[in-house]
């Protein structure tokens, strides 16, 4: 990735890499070429009519539809994915919920999350340096692991997150994080989420010709314009 382009370093160039590496070899929950096909149909969520529609409304649950999709994977995965890819600051625990009764596990939403994401970290960058979108890896062949965290806890989340000790100060950021806890009940999940994002955020020696301060305000203002959930 990013042949002829020394503005990128190279632990961002190796990141992104083993990222699609990561996404072809199958997951917990899904198949390579699934999990491929997540890449494929987040990207074409941004043209879907439906998504428009729900983005423009009051309330995305005004407006039924079908989205805009000839892929192979489930409609509820499809529709997780378009939601998260267009109107990720709308989520509620009733769609959730909905989509739980619709056949998706928590262990295949926090799998489907860090797929996607990921994939929106990499295509984010090519876009920003005007770059076209790198092409899809080729799935690898293998059956699902079917492996997650048995130890994750009820935390009061949406589903069973990372267990981790309770916060001892009044004050100051907690020992664990909690989008790390909000990914731990799929750790190969978790993995590739932060794998992907690390490169690009840190909480200190930022290798940037900015601040620390002023990387902490670009990153608050990023997350604020794209409505960030978390």
């Amino acid at each position: 990735m990013y042949a002829g382009q020394p503005c990128v370093r190279d632990n961002l160039r190796g990141a992104h890499t083993a990222t699609w590496r990561s996404i072809a070899a199958g997951g917990e929950c899904f198949d390579g070429a699934a999990r491929v096909e997540m890449v494929r149909v987040a990207r074409a969520a941004l043209s879907c009519a439906l998504c428009a529609a729900r983005r423009s409304a009051l309330s995305p649950n005004n407006v039924d539809g079908q989205h805009d999709s000839d892929s192979f994977l489930d409609p509820a995965v499809v529709d997780v994915i378009h939601r998260l890819r267009t109107d990720p600051g709308r989520l509620t625990r009733r769609w959730f919920d909905a989509v739980m009764d619709g056949g998706v596990s928590p262990q295949a939403y926090v799998e489907i999350v860090a797929v996607v994401t990921s994939s929106v970290i990499v295509d984010t960058l090519h876009r920003s340096l005007g770059l076209a979108l790198p092409d899809l890896p080729e799935p690898r062949a293998g059956a699902p692991r079917g492996e997650h965290n048995r130890d994750a806890v009820d935390g009061g989340a949406w589903l069973p997150i990372l267990d981790a000790p309770p916060a001892t100060a009044d004050a100051g950021p907690p020992q664990v994080w909690n989008i790390t806890r909000a990914l731990g009940l799929v750790p190969s999940a978790l993995a590739l989420f932060f794998g992907t994002f690390r490169p690009h955020y840190a909480l200190q020696n930022v290798p940037l010709a900015i601040s620390q301060t002023q990387a902490e305000f670009v990153a608050a203002r990023v997350s604020a314009i794209n409505e960030c959930f978390y």
